[in-house]
């Protein structure tokens, strides 16, 4: 059994439209609750289905606090098969993700290995190389920025992973998720590699177990996994708690970074 559980807080100062990834894929088939407020009182809210069977929260609010609560809950696996999109759209450049800039120091750096020996060689590369700081990360950093401040956020090593994975030719592709046994909780993003006709999951942050993921949005790179997205109006976050848990995973938990593994 699987749980989550965010709740955030948001002041509007006029008519806004709201998009939130906040709920687990679709294929789980999750349980959810789902209490959004405007200034205490309930407010209409829906469910849109988008790539990979990412569950958009929509909505629109008028000025006010907004206030935010989902809960949910998993009980069984649902790895993402392939949904009919071609793995090769995730060898392109995208907004986060400048591959094609990065080709000459991948064939020079990575170019004597492939497949998985070549993708632990860049995961071994970030980890040991970059500094994991909040206070390094720009909400405009795309991974050629990152690699010259070597260090970052979650997103930032994930966005590294995979312009290094597609400048080696291997499709690559974000993911948000809530990540059980996280210090301290939050949101995670990570990194999934198309290897021998699956995707695989490569977090080089190694902040958390990797078996116990649990996938919400799934994109290009950030600017399509971003958990609030709104318009129309400027807003501001007054506060935001995220929680995940795992009956399977101990809070001691390790994971083996070299292992293939798949978000489930």
């Amino acid at each position: 059994m699987r749980t989550a559980h965010a709740a955030f807080s948001l002041s509007l100062v006029g008519e806004t439209d709201v998009v939130l990834l906040v709920l687990p894929a679709e294929a789980y088939g999750s349980d959810d609750a789902i209490d959004v407020r405007l200034d205490g009182a309930p407010l209409e809210h829906r469910i849109e289905l988008a790539a990979h069977g990412t569950r958009q929260l929509v909505f629109t609010a008028g000025a006010g606090r907004l206030d935010v609560d989902v809960r949910t809950t998993i009980d069984r696996v649902a790895h993402a098969e392939d949904d009919g999109e071609d793995p090769a759209r995730y060898l392109e450049d995208s907004r986060y993700v400048e591959a094609s800039a990065l080709r000459a120091f991948v064939s020079e750096r990575f170019g004597r290995a492939s497949g998985f020996e070549q993708v632990d060689a860049m995961r071994r590369w970030i980890a040991r190389g970059f500094t994991y700081s909040p206070a390094m990360s720009g909400p405009d950093d795309s991974a050629v920025t990152t690699l010259g401040k070597g260090g970052g956020m979650c997103r930032d090593y994930a966005h590294v992973m995979i312009a290094l994975a597609r400048a080696a030719g291997i499709p690559a592709r974000y993911v948000g998720v809530y990540a059980p046994a996280l210090r301290p909780p939050d949101f995670h993003a990570v990194a999934e590699v198309h290897l021998d006709g699956a995707w695989w999951v490569v977090d080089a942050t190694g902040l958390a177990p990797r078996g116990s993921l649990m996938r919400i949005a799934t994109g290009a790179d950030a600017l399509e996994t971003a958990w609030a997205t709104t318009s129309r109006n400027p807003v501001s976050l007054l506060g935001v708690e995220v929680e995940a848990h795992d009956d399977a995973i101990a809070e001691d938990a390790v994971d083996d970074p070299a292992a293939r593994i798949r978000i489930g």
